[in-house]
């Protein structure tokens, strides 16, 4: 078994959904072919487009929220603590 990168196809944001949807399947039935497992949670292992769609959109709001964490945290002085959850 070897990883597939070579066939595998980008599906990123600049995208639109219906086609960042048709590649994300295209990578799942690759890397299935492949013999390898689909790498959760960095990938979701399904074909559903419903599923694949609501795994962009969730991905994209995690994302947004972090990167506003990011430039709060950024902006607090040097010498801030911040406590640990």
């Amino acid at each position: 078994m070897q990883w597939p990168r070579s066939q595998l196809l980008r599906h990123g944001p600049e995208l639109p959904m219906a086609e960042r949807i048709c590649r994300y399947q295209h990578n799942i039935r690759v890397i299935r072919a492949s013999g390898c497992r689909v790498p959760a949670p960095a990938l979701i292992d399904t074909l559903d487009p419903k599923e694949i769609e609501a795994w962009f959109i969730e991905g994209a709001a995690t994302s947004r929220r972090l990167k506003t964490l990011i430039k709060r945290l950024a902006g607090l002085p040097g010498d801030t603590k911040v406590p640990r959850a």
